[in-house]
């Protein structure tokens, strides 16, 4: 039986992204999700075996995995931009049932779990920069405390197991096809709001800083992941080069030619301050750095 790659939330934006990038060089694939669009081969360009789960079917679930060697765990129901508005709820949904999908892909004989954590929200806000993986871990939103007690059940559970594991701490992804519907995205969002004539909200003084990474680099990390085995690993990944909200506003104003209208709100205190990934130990474990200019990638997405 041929083992497979399954991408687990393969409808989302980086998952698209990577489900072609895998499919356009022949790699066995699987998409996995909630649900699909039935034109969902031709948004990938490739054809490619869907199959549709959900993570409160544990059953359900484990059965459709058996033929999965790497799972890489992309699915998740929160966002940053909820704050702390629903702690319980984001537990609930996120938590326990990421708990019986670990579980699940042990028993089921998975080889290696690569989990999509975050490298802009665990942190909280920083003690020093660029941060690498020993900084503390104080998350000021739901999301990013999600997103960390995920990664040490994952470092529980495969403790005494064959399975091993990635926590991929990646910074902001952008890119062409990047969705705000959850509230994620800086530049996903200013792009939108353009197309609908509307000015960009900006949170604050528009001095927060986050490290952006292309969608290209992203994958990069992932596959570079998938190809090395037997790790046990928490990792950065990020450029390293901290954008304020209103540098990001003035790159894209010199790619698009034009200004960007915008309106000042005040801030969130669920919003860290500022966020700049040391990935040095992504490079020296997994070979792996970002090789795209940002002012290229704006142009990309841009269109």
């Amino acid at each position: 039986m041929t083992k497979s790659i399954g991408i687990f939330g393969a409808k989302g934006f980086i998952g698209r992204h990577l489900v072609r990038r895998l499919a356009s060089v022949g790699r066995p694939v699987i998409a996995f999700g909630r649900s699909f669009p039935v034109h969902y081969a031709d948004i990938i360009g490739y054809p490619v075996e869907i199959r549709e789960i959900d993570f409160n079917d544990v059953i359900g679930t484990q059965a459709k995995i058996q033929d999965v060697s790497t799972v890489v765990q992309l699915i998740n129901s929160s966002s940053p931009s909820l704050g702390n508005l629903h702690v319980s709820s984001d537990f609930r949904s996120n938590v326990a049932p990421h708990v019986d999908f670990i579980e699940s892909c042990i028993a089921s004989g998975v080889e290696a779990f690569l989990f999509i954590s975050s490298g802009g929200t665990v942190y909280g806000n920083p003690y020093y920069l660029p941060i690498d993986e020993g900084h503390p871990t104080c998350p000021i939103n739901s999301y990013g405390l999600t997103k960390l007690i995920i990664e040490h059940y994952i470092r529980l559970l495969t403790q005494q197991g064959g399975m091993s594991y990635v926590n991929l701490r990646v910074s902001n992804p952008y890119g062409p096809g990047q969705s705000v519907n959850k509230g994620q995205g800086l530049i996903a969002s200013i792009l939108q709001k353009r197309a609908e004539g509307e000015p960009v909200i900006i949170y604050g003084d528009g001095s927060i800083q986050r490290d952006y990474l292309y969608i290209d680099d992203v994958v990069d990390a992932v596959i570079a992941a998938i190809d090395t085995r037997g790790l046990k690993a928490t990792l950065n990944i990020g450029s390293g080069i901290g954008r304020s909200v209103l540098d990001v506003i003035s790159a894209l104003e010199t790619v698009l030619g034009e200004k960007i209208a915008t309106s000042f709100v005040e801030g969130r205190s669920t919003d860290a301050r500022s966020n700049i990934l040391n990935a040095s130990r992504a490079k020296e474990i997994l070979g792996w750095t970002p090789k795209w200019d940002f002012i290229e990638g704006l142009r990309q997405t841009a269109g």
